[in-house]
């Protein structure tokens, strides 16, 4: 603990500035939390956070069978991708383009017709 009778009189004048200044804060800080305790107490889960239900829609790999099926000519991922847009399909990724380009490319289901296009590897008769 201080001793109060070692310091000097400038130490003291700090002193008590420094516990006026507190005592303000004090009296602020008590308004601000009895105008925090009026409002209503906010929602536990924020709406960035909040899951909104999915509407159910096809498979990526049925979606494209089906619009190559109906085009009946090879289609480029970007053609692809704006019918998938035209069939009301939600895309999940954050970039559509290349999450398709990776799908024609790696699912067995397709296969290129030619260089950037693809078709149904076997469609169905």
């Amino acid at each position: 603990m201080i001793n109060l009778n070692e310091l000097r009189a400038d130490d003291l004048k700090k002193i008590m500035n420094i516990r006026r200044k507190i005592e303000v804060l004090e009296v602020e800080m008590a308004e601000i939390l009895k105008k925090a305790q009026k409002r209503e107490p906010p929602l536990s889960v924020s709406i960035r956070n909040m899951r909104l239900p999915r509407k159910a829609q096809p498979s990526l790999r049925e979606l494209i069978t089906t619009i190559l099926t109906k085009s009946e000519r090879p289609m480029s991922v970007q053609d692809l991708y704006e019918a998938s847009l035209g069939e009301g399909y939600q895309w999940r990724s954050q970039e559509p383009i290349n999450a398709l380009n990776v799908k024609m490319y790696t699912d067995r289901t397709f296969k290129k017709a030619s260089p950037g296009l693809f078709v149904v590897r076997n469609p169905a008769k």
